[in-house]
């Protein structure tokens, strides 16, 4: 049977399709403090990503580009979401929060694995830690580099090229990893381990091995995306535009863990991480979420020995109890 010839041009049956509602809402989360000139920088705001599958079986290391159907379903706001706030970590105090520590206590103890988190509410400027133990990066730590790509570039003045912009869309909103391995490369691991510092990561550890198996604690996590965000002494408010711009754009099979509260007035900029290892599958989960009388930091670190599915059901799950405790001033 003879196919007849497709009347579009080569130009037309290329063309990237639209971004979808879901995507541009998430896009105008951005919306000042430096915003537009962030979203500029990286001369995005025009397609929608196409999310690569995860691979049938992983290796050790490995970390996939995306994943099973998402635990939540985004549905952010199309109205603008404010910046995040700075908050003076000084001055934050520790809460004990025995309410929350129950439920998560009575969660956890129907699951298999392990999970610490901390929660920073920046509403009232208090910390909330639970088995916040150290743990494997994983992709997490990729907002850390990011931060050192900018960081550089802001001490030489200048912006990122063409080419760097295109690797940190692929690094942060569909965690390619080979996107990460160029931009590491392109400003090395003492840098990042200096900007570590400026951050004010104290207990992550930044060695010659892969940068997945890099190990950090939830507290760090907390820090690292309080600083990207909104803090004015490693990045200006453009280059945290364009970081923030990243976190809140990644691709939906990638939005569990911090992104599950997500809803109509719920935003999040984070970052997740994933991988497995003899003990079972790691995932991890940090990010910045603002709404519904809300607006806290929050890291998790956690193990699956149950794979992937299951882990990112419980982290899920736990950001969610972690969420709705706020409502009710961490009782």
């Amino acid at each position: 049977m003879t196919v007849p010839p497709d009347p579009r041009t080569r130009a037309e049956r290329h063309r990237p399709r639209p971004p979808s509602p879901a995507v541009i809402a998430r896009r105008r989360l951005v919306v000042g403090g430096g915003a537009l000139l962030g979203l500029g920088a990286l001369g995005l705001g025009v397609r929608e990503l196409v999310v690569d599958d995860a691979p049938a079986s992983l290796t050790v290391g490995s970390t996939p580009s995306g994943s099973s159907s998402p635990s939540a379903s985004a549905q952010p706001s199309a109205s603008p979401s404010p910046s995040p706030s700075a908050t003076a970590a000084a001055d934050r105090r520790e809460v004990t929060a025995p309410a929350l520590t129950g439920r998560l206590e009575d969660y956890l103890s129907g699951r298999g694995g392990t999970l610490g988190l901390q929660l920073v509410d920046l509403e009232r400027n208090q910390v909330f830690r639970f088995r916040a133990e150290e743990g494997l990066c994983y992709s997490t730590i990729k907002v850390l580099i990011l931060t050192t790509v900018l960081r550089v570039g802001q001490e030489k003045g200048k912006g990122l090229t063409k080419r760097q912009k295109d690797l940190a869309r692929r690094m942060i909103t569909r965690s390619d990893n080979a996107a990460t391995e160029a931009l590491l490369a392109d400003v090395g691991r003492a840098e990042v381990a200096r900007v570590a510092g400026l951050v004010g990561m104290t207990s992550t550890r930044i060695d010659e091995g892969w940068w997945g198996h890099w190990r950090t604690v939830p507290g760090d996590l907390d820090t690292m995306v309080s600083a990207v965000l909104s803090s004015d002494a490693v990045l200006d408010g453009g280059r945290r535009a364009t970081a923030r711009f990243l976190m809140a754009d990644v691709v939906e099979e990638q939005r569990w863990g911090v992104f599950a509260p997500e809803e109509k007035d719920v935003y999040v900029a984070g970052k997740n991480g994933w991988g497995p290892m003899p003990d079972g599958y790691h995932l991890n989960s940090t990010g910045w979420v603002s709404g519904e009388g809300r607006e806290y930091v929050l890291g998790i670190l956690s193990t699956s020995p149950r794979g992937f599915r299951y882990g990112r059901e419980t982290i899920s799950a736990v950001a969610r109890l972690c969420h709705d405790a706020l409502g009710e001033e961490l009782a």
